[in-house]
């Protein structure tokens, strides 16, 4: 029986680690593997799908309008008082008046409708038309919102690298602290250092936790922003396997004229805005077929049965079977479609005067982030010879402070100068890689 009891806590105790196990799931995570997490994952991704979905829809149901309409109807109809007719009775001298009850008072009636319509002026296939550039719409917003995400997406994984080589210098720097107050203990040891020296050592330690403590602070917070553009939960464990880092592309070497003719081309804005001109311009076809008859071919085949009581039998019912063509003029509707006319005119206008302002948006936008990039770029090559160059300067006033030939306070400004420098250089690896995701985006090819 002990021995049962014992098997059965090992099973709960294995249960309960591989529960633990499931919940800590680390995740080897770099920028492409975390693209690829967010294209499946992010909302607004999903969203924009549906919508995609919809509009391949909305083409089968425009596309309805052109084909023909089956549908099969039955009905029961009870009369609770018949008509009446009238008539002069020619057999009673000096007149009279005969009465008759017409009809059943039950009728039934089932059968098969078909219609087609046969003209409509353009007004059903444009619509179709329309629907199908809709579709050609919604795959574009489909891309723009992909390239807006994943913008947004780089910005928040640098910034989670940014925030982790923060926390890292922060950590350093109390470490270098921390050593510099022992070395400062052991010269006061032996008369070479004053307790001024200590105190001074003591409070650059104190200052530099709190660094600690808020630099690990914005790394959490950086990293819970991508885990939500990414759709992942706190429980699963991301482990980096970048580091901070100049990144190369090939569009450092492109002229600001190439990439604004680049982006003029293939951003899905351009796409939807040349989209919207065509569905305006088949608005304004519809709203000229409204002054046009329109026509439709309709075809009826029933059987209908009438009697005094529901006692139905074969003999009762007959069949008919005829076609018809309806024409239908418009005359007069208060000036409606006259207006709707006009609308469709001042769409055609406001669409032209759109893709102006949209091209003129474009391009700036290209032109910042080149220029914004050129910037950071510069900043990198610059911070990266200030730190070999703070780090020489604290090599020698700790090698000049042991010998006595400097004071404590130039060994802190030099720590303290290499705590800046490699800070500063980490800021400006972080502004390059944005501001390179950022031109990628602005030409469509992030």
């Amino acid at each position: 029986m002990n021995n049962r009891r014992i098997i059965i806590l090992i099973a709960a105790i294995l249960l309960m680690f591989q529960s633990g196990s499931i919940y800590a799931e680390t995740l080897n995570l770099n920028l492409k593997t975390a693209r690829k997490i967010t294209l499946e994952n992010n909302p607004s991704i999903k969203l924009a799908r549906e919508g995609v979905n919809r509009s391949s829809q909305q083409i089968i149901e425009s596309r309805a309008g052109l084909l023909p309409t089956v549908n099969a109807f039955s009905s029961l109809q009870h009369a609770w008082e018949l008509p009446t007719m009238i008539m002069n009775n020619p057999f009673t001298p000096g007149g009279g008046k005969l009465y008759f009850k017409m009809g059943s008072e039950n009728t039934i009636a089932s059968g098969i409708n078909f219609n087609q319509p046969v003209f409509s002026g353009g007004m059903i296939w444009n619509g179709y038309q329309i629907s199908k550039i809709g579709y050609n719409i919604a795959q574009s917003q489909l891309k723009s919102t992909e390239q807006n995400i994943l913008a947004n997406l780089t910005s928040a994984y640098y910034g989670v690298l940014f925030c982790q080589s923060a926390l890292s210098v922060s950590e350093e720097a109390l470490i270098s602290a921390q050593e510099n107050l022992e070395q400062v203990r052991k010269f006061f040891d032996v008369g070479k250092s004053s307790r001024f020296d200590i105190l001074r050592a003591e409070v650059q330690v104190a200052n530099m936790k709190p660094m600690v403590v808020s630099a690990r602070n914005n790394f959490r917070l950086a990293e819970s922003r991508l885990r939500m553009i990414m759709g992942i939960g706190e429980s699963t464990e991301l482990n980096y396997t970048e580091e901070m880092e100049l990144t190369y592309s090939d569009l450092t070497e492109k002229t600001l004229d190439e990439l604004i003719e680049i982006a003029l081309i293939s951003r899905p804005e351009m796409m939807i805005m040349d989209d919207q001109k065509q569905i305006a311009s088949r608005q304004l076809s519809m709203s000229k077929a409204a002054f046009m008859p329109s026509i439709v071919l309709g075809t009826a085949y029933q059987y209908q049965g009438q009697r005094d009581d529901f006692k139905f039998v074969g003999d009762d019912f007959f069949k008919s079977f005829n076609s018809s063509i309806s024409i239908n003029i418009p005359l007069f509707n208060g000036f409606k479609n006259s207006a709707k006319l006009q609308q469709a005119k001042i769409a055609i206008k406001e669409s032209n005067h759109q893709a102006e302002s949209l091209t003129n948006g474009i391009k700036l936008e290209v032109k910042g982030a080149f220029f914004t990039m050129k910037e950071a770029q510069e900043k990198v090559q610059t911070q990266q010879k200030t730190i070999e160059q703070a780090k020489e300067a604290q090599r020698l006033a700790r090698l000049m402070y042991s010998e006595g030939a400097s004071t404590q306070l130039d060994v802190l400004n030099a720590d303290l100068a290499v705590q800046q420098a490699k800070m500063n250089y980490n800021q400006s690896l972080f502004e390059y890689n944005v501001a390179l995701a950022n031109l990628k985006k602005s030409i469509n090819q992030l």
